[in-house]
This record gives C-alpha cells, sequence and structure tokens, in this order.
C-alpha cells in the first residue's frame, strides 16, 4: 500500500482485507495463510491526535479477542444475505430478526452489529440492549457492552 492513515484507513483496511482473504480461503477450500500489509507511508495527522488518544484509550484493540472464524462451507449465499440485510438497515427500513435463524450465527451476529449500529446513531438504546443479547459470539461483547455505556451515559 503506498500510503495509509492510521486512524481513518488502517483499522478499516485491515479488516477487509483480511475478510477478503478469509472469504477467498473459505471458497478455496484452503487455510487463509498469515496477513502481511506493507505500507510506504503510515501516518497520523497532527490534528487527529486527540480522536487518537480517545480511540486507543477505549481498550477495544485488543488482539486476544479476536472473530471467530468464518464458518468452512460455500460463503456466498450468506454473504448475499448480508449485502440484503445491510442495504435494508441502512436504508432505515424494518429488519426482521427471525430471519437470522436461518443463517449461521457468524453471518447473524454481522448483521446484529449492524442493527446496534444503527439503533445506536438512533439512540434506541432499549433496542440496542435487546438485540446485543442475542448475540452468540462472546468477542463482541465486549465492544457491545462498552458501546451501549457510551450511549447510555449520552441518554442520562
Amino acid at each position: 500500500m503506498r500510503s495509509n492513515d492510521v486512524f481513518f484507513g488502517l483499522s478499516h483496511d485491515l479488516f477487509c482485507f483480511t475478510m477478503l482473504q478469509e472469504i477467498l480461503a473459505v471458497s478455496l477450500g484452503v487455510q487463509p495463510g498469515t496477513y502481511k500489509h506493507f505500507v510506504g507511508s503510515l501516518h497520523v495527522y497532527a490534528e487527529h491526535k486527540l480522536r487518537v488518544n480517545n480511540f486507543l484509550s477505549e481498550g477495544w484493540q485488543s488482539s486476544c479477542n479476536p472473530m471467530p472464524p468464518m464458518p468452512c462451507r460455500d460463503p456466498w449465499p450468506s454473504i448475499d444475505f448480508l449485502l440484503e440485510a445491510e442495504a435494508t438497515i441502512r436504508e432505515g427500513h424494518h429488519f426482521d430478526l427471525g430471519k437470522l435463524d436461518k443463517v449461521e450465527s457468524y453471518w447473524a451476529d454481522l448483521v446484529r452489529l449492524l442493527l446496534i449500529f444503527r439503533y445506536g446513531k438512533e439512540r434506541a438504546v432499549g433496542v440496542m440492549e435487546e438485540v446485543a443479547a442475542t448475540l452468540v459470539a462472546p468477542c463482541y461483547r465486549l465492544y457491545v457492552e462498552q458501546y451501549l455505556a457510551r450511549k447510555s451515559e449520552l441518554e442520562a
């Protein structure tokens, strides 16, 4: 990569690139291997220093709590489901949580996270808590609990 902003780009790029790596590996029936990220200019802009320090103090960056591995089945039907759910959620339409019973928990949890983020933007803390209670993978609980705590503080 020629240039990468640590605050605005790196965390999103790492997630996207490793997710693509995992999708391809599962699709091909091979192990994902090691991800290596090379950057010519890795930087943080001075005007973002306060936001970077706030982000680092949140404590959400631990690598001791990784996402669960992607299920070893054809991911494409689930990806299609996730994309349809994301469009519904992003457009502000109602998403039927019962639909999550039809997909593996890995993909259902990703939809739940999208819902939690949406309801967070709407400051609907009660609904966020209801959706958060249905998360299956324990790795998301720390992040969601901290997110809910911050949103609850705003409500008070």
